[in-house]
């Protein structure tokens, strides 16, 4: 290993100790200070408009696989920075919940996005649909715009910034807004021992206003007992998320990825998310995702089941008259991809959905001229 390797692995070493060790500390400053009552599934409301966001397990490194889309900039705004080529995503999940006592017994969501690469940085836009009136799960109903920025500062290292603003309504909840920022950087170590693309990545979301209502169940409740105990706010202002990633594997035929991350949603909580991806040569993905939430195991909303996905990547090739033709587009890609998540006891989520690269990705070196031969 080489004297930048060596540098780069004390560097980061000393940089996640600073880091725990602040967090330790807001921990234990504002544990006693804020109260820790949000809905069940209330940190994790905006990723559920899309597959790879649900069998992605969280990750601020970009999984085990490394894969960015739009949607990406949830986990980390610092994610899509080498993206080259104009990207579409859309996706949708159905939400099913088997609670007798529910009136609203199907919900959904959904997603559309754009990620726009340019000179300056690498703009995404993001517009997602939340509806989930569920006992077990009871978020409302959001309608959520994400802006999202991102540069490569080294050929390494990115940064990111979002902003995100939400209108919330429904019948379980008092109709409220969130207006907040994220930030967040991400590291491309390159390989050490036998791990292969090893990344790291750190978050910070919901810097600002996040929903407040009143109207809806925290974790702390026990309707099954008649307990009610009112939310008070969601997702987790200043969530900070730690992750880390790499390729375990790697053969002519099979790649294998892990992924782990913490998160520390309002400096309250601790939630783990392990991840694992299969590639098979270069176009088919299965994926297994696990979160284990301290608070809302510990509250009795217990969410330890994994979640699983698989996605196809498939060339196609435009006509000569086309737009995408005339554009430079003549042949683009298209990732399809399911993924299903039993969220609680009586809620399940199934998405589909899939994401348009177009044009190809340019993978060859430049080819620099000395002088002309003449």
């Amino acid at each position: 290993m080489g004297k930048n390797a060596v540098f780069a692995v004390f560097f980061w070493r000393h940089l996640m100790k600073k880091l725990l060790g602040t967090v330790l500390a807001s921990v234990l400053l504002s544990a006693g200070l804020f109260a820790y009552n949000p809905p069940a599934g209330g940190q994790n409301v905006l990723r559920l408009t899309e597959p790879q966001l649900i069998f992605g397990a969280n990750s601020a490194a970009g999984g085990g696989i490394f894969t960015a889309t739009p949607a990406s900039i949830i986990n980390n705004p610092a994610l899509t920075a080498w993206e080259q080529r104009v990207t579409l995503d859309v996706a949708g999940t159905m939400l099913f919940s088997s609670n007798n006592d529910d009136d609203h017994s199907v919900g959904g969501a959904f997603e559309g996005g754009i990620l726009i690469p340019s000179r300056w940085c690498v703009s995404t836009f993001l517009f997602q649909g939340v509806w989930t009136e569920f006992i077990d799960m009871p978020v409302g109903n959001s309608i959520n715009f994400t802006a999202g920025f991102s540069k490569d500062i080294t050929d390494q290292v990115s940064v990111g910034l979002t902003g995100t603003f939400g209108l919330l309504y429904g019948d379980l909840t008092d109709s409220d807004w969130t207006g907040s920022f994220g930030l967040g950087v991400f590291y491309n170590f390159g390989d050490l021992f036998f791990m292969k693309n090893l990344r790291f990545g750190v978050s910070m979301n919901n810097l600002g206003k996040v929903y407040t209502s009143s109207e809806t169940a925290g974790i702390k409740s026990s309707l099954d007992d008649g307990e009610f105990e009112m939310a008070d706010s969601w997702p987790g202002i200043a969530t900070m998320r730690t992750g880390v990633a790499a390729t375990m594997v790697s053969t002519d035929v099979m790649d294998l990825g892990l992924s782990m991350d913490f998160a520390y949603p309002a400096f309250q909580n601790f939630v783990c998310d392990l991840g694992l991806q299969l590639q098979f040569w270069d176009f088919l993905k299965v994926a297994a995702g696990w979160e284990f939430d301290v608070r809302e195991f510990a509250e009795g909303a217990k969410n330890i089941m994994p979640s699983v996905g698989v996605s196809f990547k498939f060339t196609f090739n435009a006509k000569n008259d086309s737009y995408l033709a005339k554009n430079g587009w003549e042949q683009s890609e298209i990732t399809v991809a399911g993924a299903w998540k039993q969220m609680y006891k009586n809620v399940n989520a199934v998405s589909a959905g899939a994401v348009m690269n177009l044009g190809m990705a340019d993978t060859k070196a430049p080819e620099i001229t000395l002088w002309n031969e003449e």
